[in-house]
């Protein structure tokens, strides 16, 4: 009889991470080796128990599922993956691309049952090296965001964002060096476009960059961000518990 199947689930929400082992618990041949709710925590759990594939969710707070791989990648751990992520954006243009699984939220029965047996018959590939190294590549470093605003359009890199705040339904952008822009998109569609960089949502009208965290005061509720121009915001009772636990 062969191997179970060792999985490794990765989400930074319980209920997504409860709802996946509850899901495979009646899988022939399937074992849950574990469950992560972020990059350090799987990290950990992968060199501990080194199970055969992981499922992974693509956003998740300070570190997303890529920064994952790519950690893994670098030590020589190549596991299978399964990404999974609740909208379908740029990333997954690099998945299907470099022939890896994914799965969009929420996941039903039969879909993950259908990527498990597909995982089941391909996990021979002698392939894996590269098609990790063309996922890596395919999501690039430098790569700019076209943002739409009143009269054309700019493109900019994530990694010069500073903050995003809401101004109705547009967002003001708050750049690196000082420099404000207003784009025609709202808070969430924002928040949607840069779920692969290391953004946080810290209240209903605001995303940080943790690139630019200084201070967090939490008696006060808020944080400070770096850059040119240095700014203070007000950090929500319910995010700013999570925004410690990841910090």
């Amino acid at each position: 009889m062969d191997k179970p199947i060792s999985v490794l689930i990765v989400d930074d929400e319980p209920q997504a991470r409860d709802l996946l082992e509850m899901l495979l618990d009646p899988m022939k041949d399937v074992e849950v080796a574990g469950k992560a709710e972020n990059v350090a925590q799987a990290m950990k759990l992968v060199m501990e128990r080194n199970p055969d594939l992981i499922l992974l969710d693509i956003q998740m707070p300070v570190q997303n599922g890529f920064d994952l791989v790519k950690q893994l990648h670098q030590r020589g751990l190549d596991q299978g993956y399964i990404f999974v992520t609740a909208f379908e954006e740029f990333a997954i243009d690099a998945i299907k691309a470099s022939a890896f699984d994914y799965l969009l939220k929420p996941v039903g029965p039969r879909e993950l049952e259908n990527a498990i047996n597909r995982y089941r018959n391909s996990r021979e590939d002698k392939l894996l090296n590269e098609r990790i190294d063309l996922l890596l590549g395919s999501l690039g470093s430098g790569r700019k965001l076209k943002l739409n605003t009143r009269s054309g359009f700019l493109l900019i890199d994530p990694e010069e964002i500073v903050c995003c705040t809401a101004d109705g339904n547009y967002t003001r952008v708050l750049l690196v060096n000082g420099r404000q822009e207003v784009i025609s998109s709202n808070l969430g569609a924002l928040e949607l476009m840069l779920q692969n960089n290391r953004f946080f949502r810290i209240s209903r009208s605001a995303l940080i960059n943790f690139k630019y965290l200084v201070r967090v005061d939490t008696r006060k509720g808020t944080c400070w961000l770096e850059g040119d121009t240095g700014v203070q915001l007000k950090v929500a009772r319910n995010r700013l518990v999570k925004l410690v636990a990841l910090l």
